[in-house]
């Protein structure tokens, strides 16, 4: 499954530098900005708390209830236009077609939509708000009220978390049947971006003392391989290994180079390599390396 990538999006000659940055944070971490079921569940337990204490009159004042403080219109306009794209998404899952990628499919539609959404001069700063009670709030009392801004503003929103709920597995909660069996090259896709030079770095900083050795590098294209689909040796040697001991260096780290050849050379000189690490020999200085550097990468990518 192809993934969106830079080429494609073509933003260049369109948007601002500023606007372009803050498309490639949204769209980099879309699963996390648009996973909103901690919203939803948060803002509704408040705003029936807030409802349940205003005593049921003929003539009381609602609509000053309902739309008054900012952080009220805010849970409004949210919760009034919640599953609202459910109906079109519904009928992309529930109709597509066999010679096409229905992940594909969604994860061009979200785009669509991010990029959408990233031009709302209401979107600024949405990428601050996170599953706490405060984020919201802040972000909620800088909205504007103009109601021609907002209604765009929170339809998108909708239409972009349904989307991005359905791509985390979570199609069911929805009432929808998705077969997920596809969607195993987006979500290897999500991890090796998520896998950064600066965090391999990071881990790999800790663990200096395994690298002894030229050879010793090919442990980490090893564990990139086994964990997160990395298979172009001659790319590892040329961008990745440079970018990661560029970044250690930063550090104030020295590392030797990892020449073109030494993955072959390596490779062929111990066999057990080219096979899976857990079949590797239990005590080998390589084995216990990679080892290490597959939890810490665990750790890390889990903070």
């Amino acid at each position: 499954m192809m993934t969106p990538s830079d080429d494609a999006r073509g933003y260049g000659s369109y948007f601002s530098s500023a606007m372009q940055r803050r498309m490639e944070i949204m769209l980099r971490d879309a699963d996390r900005l648009f996973s909103l079921g901690w919203l939803r569940k948060r803002l509704w337990k408040e705003f029936r708390s807030r409802i349940g204490e205003v005593a049921a009159a003929e003539y009381y004042d609602y609509a000053r209830v309902l739309q008054g403080d900012r952080e009220v219109r805010f849970m409004w306009d949210f919760l009034s236009v919640c599953q609202k794209s459910l109906a079109e998404i519904r009928e992309v899952t529930e109709n597509a077609y066999e010679t096409q990628d229905l992940f594909q499919e969604l994860l061009d539609k979200r785009e669509e939509s991010i990029q959408e959404f990233a031009c709302m001069p209401l979107s600024v700063t949405w990428e601050h708000v996170k599953d706490d009670d405060q984020s919201w709030r802040k972000f909620a009392r800088r909205l504007s009220l103009d109601t021609s801004k907002r209604k765009p503003f929170f339809e998108a929103l909708d239409r972009i978390s349904v989307i991005t709920d359905i791509i985390c597995h979570r199609a069911a909660e929805y009432g929808l049947d998705v077969d997920y069996s596809t969607l195993g090259d987006y979500d290897s896709a999500k991890q090796r971006k998520a896998l950064s030079d600066e965090l391999l770095a990071r881990v790999i900083e800790g663990l200096c003392h395994h690298l002894t050795s030229k050879s010793s590098r090919t442990v980490v294209f090893c564990v990139l391989r086994e964990d997160y689909g990395y298979t172009d040796k001659g790319m590892f040697e040329d961008e990745k290994a440079k970018s990661i001991i560029s970044e250690l260096e930063r550090r104030g780290k020295k590392v030797v180079d990892c020449p073109k050849g030494t993955l072959t050379k390596t490779m062929g000189n111990n066999s057990f390599l080219n096979r899976h690490i857990d079949e590797w020999p239990r005590n080998n200085k390589f084995t216990r390396f990679a080892n290490a550097l597959r939890r810490g990468i665990r750790e890390e990518m889990g903070k």
